[in-house]
């Protein structure tokens, strides 16, 4: 096996990735979509795990829970949207989540990390309760022998499926569970501010949307959230758990857009993740979307850096994924690994709807509807000698393409309709980000790169 983002095989669409490390392994829970989908979420949770050792070999743990073993979902007409997973003081391990319309946090519980999990519960607010946030995006903290649970939804507007008002979208709250793992000690609490409460704060044009996660990492605790530009995640730090959290930047883009960069760099829609620290260093999990559509998400991971005051770097995407070192050059690389695929000046966000968008686009292991695109590759261990594109086309003419290395201009090679293309280059040890800028009156399909 190999590093390569997207993290999991080409036609495993998990997204919303809450990585968690038991026994050893690095468990990966989500939500589940599927190829060319037309909805969130349609098909039932299904976990991923591997050896903190060897993080390149993931492994299939199969269906952990189907949407219908929830009585209040028995027909399996309300999908599982994302959720996450904690060990108990009992040593068995507790999954919450929230079904599509239904404004409940669900509890399952299972004797193991990716077993089949059985139906616990559904967490109850305290009586005379006065905040009473939506039920979305629920997220499990064990910190000694107490447990705390973050969610929220805060979206400015109306959804068919969601009673939306100004007072159940305030932001992402923190609350403290009982031993039971159900009940709630208190009211929840409200630590990030959404949409309309942000103005003035630290937070202010990185307010909470979604995608809540609570961490904590030497003794510091870390809410993770997505915020209204819905394709970045950003983070806040506190000495608490549950209050007192000051905003501290982003932590990645699945457009490719930081604070100090112009373009977005992918076409782009909303980002859900987490970070986990694996034998001493951290991992970002996040995910992309694929065929043009918001329904077709994959999880993918980045290594991501601590300084020494304890504030994370921001961490680029890449084809590289989770290996500490850039990719071989002696490969044959799907299209799928390319980590920025747009069309024309910059990336647009993709609306919703079951139609794809009429541009370049990730497809299974291809890139398709290529014309006036433009497509990255990064990192490579060295420019090689020769690079050679396996594409499709209708036979003809088909314009050309720019070979460009580390911001220089290698080659331009003419598309004569032949199914491989070819150049020499200048071999040079040194990391290198390879662009393919493309200029079709007609679209073609790029399916691989051999060096």
């Amino acid at each position: 096996m190999t590093y390569i983002n997207p993290l999991l095989p080409l036609n495993e669409y998990i997204p919303d990735g809450e990585p968690h490390v038991f026994d050893g392994r690095v468990y990966l829970y989500g939500s589940h979509d599927q190829a060319a989908g037309i909805k969130y979420c349609p098909l039932d949770y299904t976990v991923y795990s591997a050896s903190v050792d060897h993080l390149d070999e993931w492994r299939c743990e199969g269906v952990i829970y189907h949407k219908s073993q929830d009585p209040r979902n028995a027909d399996g007409s309300h999908e599982l949207y994302a959720p996450d997973c904690v060990r108990g003081s009992d040593d068995r391990y507790y999954l919450y989540y929230v079904l599509e319309g239904i404004d409940a946090i669900g509890v399952a519980v299972c004797d193991t990390p990716a077993g089949h999990y059985e139906y616990y519960g559904e967490v109850k607010l305290p009586e005379h309760c006065h905040e009473k946030p939506i039920a979305f995006d629920p997220a499990i903290l064990q910190d000694g022998e107490r447990y705390y649970l973050a969610y929220g939804f805060s979206f400015n507007g109306t959804l068919p499926t969601m009673n939306l008002t100004p007072e159940n979208t305030k932001g992402g709250y923190v609350v403290e569970l009982a031993a039971d793992m159900l009940t709630m000690k208190h009211e929840p609490r409200l630590v990030i501010p959404g949409y309309a409460l942000g103005k003035g704060s630290s937070f202010e044009g990185h307010e909470f949307l979604e995608a809540a996660s609570l961490r904590k990492f030497n003794n510091r605790y870390y809410f993770i959230y997505s915020s209204q530009a819905q394709h970045e995640l950003c983070y806040a730090v506190s000495s608490y758990p549950d209050r007192d959290f000051t905003y501290q930047g982003i932590l990645i883009s699945n457009a490719g857009k930081l604070e100090d960069e112009a373009l977005y760099k992918n076409n782009y829609a909303n980002n859900h993740g987490s970070i986990v620290k694996i034998n001493e260093k951290y991992a970002i999990f996040y995910h992309r979307h694929t065929y043009g559509r918001q329904y077709s998400r994959q999880a993918c991971a980045e290594i991501i850096h601590m300084n020494d005051q304890g504030l994370f770097e921001p961490a680029q995407v890449t084809s590289q994924g989770l290996s500490e070192q850039p990719l071989s050059i002696h490969r044959l690389l799907p299209a799928a690994a390319a980590c920025f695929v747009y069309d024309g000046l910059q990336g647009e966000f993709i609306p919703f709807g079951s139609d794809s968008m009429d541009k370049a686009r990730i497809e299974g292991s291809s890139i398709v509807n290529i014309t006036e695109s433009n497509i990255c590759f990064r990192y490579f261990e060295a420019i090689p000698d020769q690079i050679t594109l396996n594409l499709l086309t209708d036979g003809s003419e088909c314009g050309t393409v720019e070979v460009m290395i580390n911001e220089r201009l290698m080659a331009v090679l003419n598309i004569k309709g032949e199914p491989t293309i070819s150049c020499s280059l200048k071999p040079e040890e040194v990391k290198a980000e390879l662009w393919l800028n493309f200029h079709c009156p007609r679209p073609i399909q790029l399916e691989s790169i051999i060096f």
